[in-house]
């Protein structure tokens, strides 16, 4: 007899996928309705989110590529650079241009956005070096949860992580293209890979003012080694969805809760034991129908000042569908935190004012804000 977990599994990725489709129809009859076209911040280099090296080094223009529709280069074989002015990436903006969506992940990305016809003409072939980019380390992960595309991500990767040379490859270029903020993490666990101090070490020394933030499940973080690892980022959030083991198990399956929050401790303990600030850790706690009762949150916070961590985010999540947080979105909880665009923050260790920018320093190489690479 099938598990209801292995059902939900396949249904939830399939009704995601329509529902994409028919908001991507809605965005296109709307924008020629009202004689609009559209922009895209990460094909023109400028994303703060998106544009993702995956674990194979193909190059996303999203970092929820779960198809491979948003391929838009191969770093093995091309620069950032040449990527963003290449044929695709040229394709997909020229589409944009004439109002259409070139995937159906268009629909759903943050970097979207409507504009008058004659002014996607005009940028439809300007793009600039990235500032930021995401780097998936592997595609490999310790956890099944309930939104997570595994199935998909593992038969679309030609290979489930980079290598040491691969991640050099991908430090040189962030050099050049004078990246200053890396967010180390996407389908995998990256403290899942084995040799993440080395990849991290090596990042650090060909950009030792890079701005790095990962996001995990702390479920490998449990050795010196590992949290040695840590203290080469600089904002690290660790995902914990609920309260307790039952709570959390129900959308990331596979979890811990007690080991997770004990790898949290001994971490922020470790890290003020060398009486350091960074990385900055964050509890990011995921708001489903079943975890945003304000008992719930209240618990949380009290379990992340007993933990010491720097603070917790309760993060709203539309998929899956049937976990969509109503009491967040009708507003009824107020007073639970500071409401921010990410969620509801409370802040338990405010940061130093000499730490807030760690690691930044002057700017790179990078191009002027208007100025084209292709």
């Amino acid at each position: 007899m099938r598990r209801k977990g292995s059902v939900m599994g396949q249904w939830v990725p399939r009704v995601s996928a329509i529902l994409r489709q028919v908001r991507r129809a809605y965005l296109e009859i709307s924008a020629r309705l009202g004689a609009k076209a559209f922009i895209c911040r990460a094909l023109a280099g400028s994303s703060r989110v998106n544009l993702c090296v995956n674990s194979d080094l193909s190059v996303s223009c999203t970092c929820h590529d779960v198809d491979g529709s948003g391929w838009i280069g191969d770093l093995g074989r091309e620069s950032l650079a040449e990527i963003l002015s290449g044929p695709v990436a040229r394709r997909f903006r020229r589409q944009l241009a004439r109002g259409r969506l070139p995937t159906p992940l268009c629909s759903r990305c943050c970097d979207l956005r409507p504009v008058d016809r004659r002014t996607a003409e005009r940028l439809a072939d300007v793009c600039r070096l990235p500032q930021y980019l995401k780097v998936e380390n592997t595609s490999a992960c310790n956890l099944r949860c309930a939104s997570c595309p595994r199935h998909q991500i593992r038969r679309l990767r030609r290979k489930p992580s980079l290598s040491l040379g691969e991640v050099e490859r991908i430090a040189e270029e962030m050099r050049d293209c004078g990246v200053e903020t890396l967010s180390y993490l996407n389908f995998g666990e990256p403290f899942f890979s084995k040799t993440i101090r080395r990849e991290l070490e090596i990042i650090r020394r060909i950009n030792p003012d890079v701005f790095i933030e990962v996001s995990t499940n702390a479920m490998s973080i449990d050795c010196d080694d590992k949290r040695e690892s840590a203290l080469l980022t600089d904002d690290m959030q660790v995902s914990l969805d609920g309260i307790s083991q039952q709570m959390a198990e129900k959308y990331q399956r596979g979890i811990d809760f007690d080991r997770v929050l004990r790898n949290v401790t001994d971490l922020v303990a470790y890290r003020d034991a060398k009486g350091l600030r960074r990385p900055r850790i964050v509890w990011k706690y995921l708001l489903f129908l079943w975890t945003e009762r304000r008992k719930h949150l209240l618990r949380a916070i009290e379990m992340a000042r007993q933990a010491r961590v720097d603070e917790i985010l309760f993060e709203p999540t539309v998929s899956p569908f049937y976990g969509i947080p109503i009491r967040y979105y009708l507003g009824l909880l107020r007073g639970v935190g500071e409401k921010t665009p990410g969620g509801l923050r409370v802040v338990l260790r405010p940061p130093e004012t000499t730490w807030t920018e760690p690691f930044r320093g002057e700017l790179g190489t990078e191009c002027a804000a208007g100025e084209a690479v292709g």
